[in-house]
């Protein structure tokens, strides 16, 4: 892991996309690659997912976001039929199967409740892996329509992927299955994890 003194922004691709296609997003998608940019919201994140699933091949995906709509979820499950998507797991925030009670118990349906967590969280990010490529994409984006200027980052690099999967692999082991909707445990858990890596990458940097 990088510390602070070595610290470098990695070159990228950056653009601003006003279309509804991803293939110009990710025309140059290759082996340590990163791609930046800001949509006019013509595409969403599962278009992102599906465009690098299709060059990756299928893959295992794990995706957090702080809500999903269903039409979305459907679209999951579709890449799944098709065995784009391997595997997936869903994290979202606790507070989902209160906002959206219906679409809770659909996905549930959809994904079965071992392949859900939740936490306090409102971070975004999508992690693709198969034998060939660790892919990691942030994004302002949820898992639904998004209709406005919205940001992402995709990254095909092994450090940033395990960076984030160290969080997902915490709350898997941690949490319990499906959609726990305790303020309490997604906290406690959540307490346990940057308890556990507080000294990590930022050690010195407490004061900035």
């Amino acid at each position: 892991m990088k510390t602070h003194e070595s610290f470098a922004f990695k070159p990228a691709e950056l653009g601003y996309f006003n279309t509804g296609s991803v293939d110009p997003v990710l025309k140059n998608f290759a082996a340590g690659c990163r791609i930046m940019g800001l949509t006019r919201g013509q595409f969403s994140l599962i278009d992102l997912i599906h465009g690098v699933l299709k060059r990756t091949g299928n893959a295992h995906v794990v995706i957090c976001t702080w809500s999903a709509g269903i039409k979305d979820a459907h679209q999951v499950d579709w890449l799944l039929s098709t065995r784009l998507i391997r595997t997936i797991r869903l994290i979202t925030d606790h507070s989902y199967a209160t906002r959206q009670r219906k679409y809770a118990v659909s996905i549930t349906d959809l994904f079965g409740p071992e392949n859900i967590r939740t936490s306090e969280v409102h971070a975004k990010f999508v992690l693709i892996h198969n034998e060939d490529h660790k892919v990691a994409i942030r994004s302002s984006m949820n898992l639904n329509a998004n209709k406005t200027c919205e940001t992402f980052e995709i990254d095909e690099d092994q450090e940033i992927f395990d960076f984030y999967w160290s969080f997902c692999t915490h709350l898997f082991d941690d949490m319990p299955v499906g959609f726990v909707e305790s303020s309490w445990t997604a906290n406690h858990s959540l307490d346990k994890f940057f308890g556990a890596k507080q000294t990590d990458i930022f050690t010195g940097w407490s004061d900035l």
